[in-house]
């Protein structure tokens, strides 16, 4: 897939990662990591491939890793829940990701939001999704308020945030919601380069928010074997999902409305 408007935001990204403030989580350097090249010019599958590395490389130093709490025996009842869901004769928790699915988390903190999906079972009263298995809920990463990405699982495991879509889906939590604590825009920014470096390693190619999953239902991307096992959801809304997709529109990903086949 060739992916010529990976190369309009590099400059900014090798930037941004220099910039972070949290520590970088690898030790190699963003500044100079973009080729110098026109993005008009990538017209072949090699100089693709470096163009993405370089999104990799730029993305990866400002990507902080934060790793929820992760035991074989929640590995064991991710798998159970993976097979009760989405693929009954399923062996592991590995996916491949073809999808981004938007959140927040309707609080206010981040550090709250990680000890939360630190516990390995769900509380006594969220009834309905104990319904369907008792694995706690979590999320692949997690953006502050002041846009600090953290790695919470890494993406190619399967983590539990939507229904439906887990099986395939990378999940990215907001910490706010659009009441008391706005998404900001800090935030929006995190997310497009978030967004970038994902689609630049993963064969990606469907955005959608939390509350728009539904209209997934139906479609090939929606895989759930319990036809009682439904929600919706507000989160992260129109606002927040308009504004992202603004930033990452040259990646021309699809949405909800357009999804086609996985």
């Amino acid at each position: 897939m060739v992916r010529a408007g990976l190369l309009v935001l590099l400059t900014a990204t090798a930037t941004a990662a220099a910039c972070s403030g949290r520590g970088p989580v690898t030790e190699r350097a963003a500044a100079g990591a973009a080729p110098a090249a026109d993005a008009a010019v990538i017209t072949d599958a090699a100089e693709v491939a470096a163009t993405d590395a370089a999104v990799v490389d730029a993305y990866d130093t400002a990507i902080v890793d934060w790793p929820i709490a992760w035991p074989p025996e929640r590995d064991a009842a991710m798998l159970a829940y993976r097979r009760a869901h989405s693929d009954a004769a399923a062996t592991d928790t590995a996916i491949t990701p073809r999808m981004i699915v938007l959140h927040y988390t309707a609080g206010g903190s981040a550090k709250a939001t990680k000890g939360y999906f630190d516990r390995l079972h769900l509380e006594e009263g969220r009834a309905q999704l104990r319904g369907g298995g008792d694995v706690n809920v979590s999320a692949h990463f997690l953006v502050d308020r002041d846009g600090t990405i953290f790695r919470l699982v890494p993406e190619t495991r399967m983590a539990r945030h939507a229904i439906g879509v887990n099986h395939h889906a990378i999940g990215v939590e907001n910490v706010g919601d659009e009441q008391k604590w706005p998404l900001t825009d800090a935030q929006v920014e995190a997310n497009a380069r978030l967004i970038r470096y994902l689609v630049a390693r993963h064969p990606i190619t469907l955005l959608v928010g939390h509350h728009e999953l539904r209209e997934l239902d139906g479609t090939p991307w929606f895989v759930e074997l319990d036809p009682r096992y439904r929600n919706r959801k507000g989160d992260p809304g129109a606002r927040f999902m308009t504004a992202v997709r603004a930033r990452v529109a040259e990646l021309g990903l699809r949405g909800p409305l357009d999804a086609g086949t996985p």
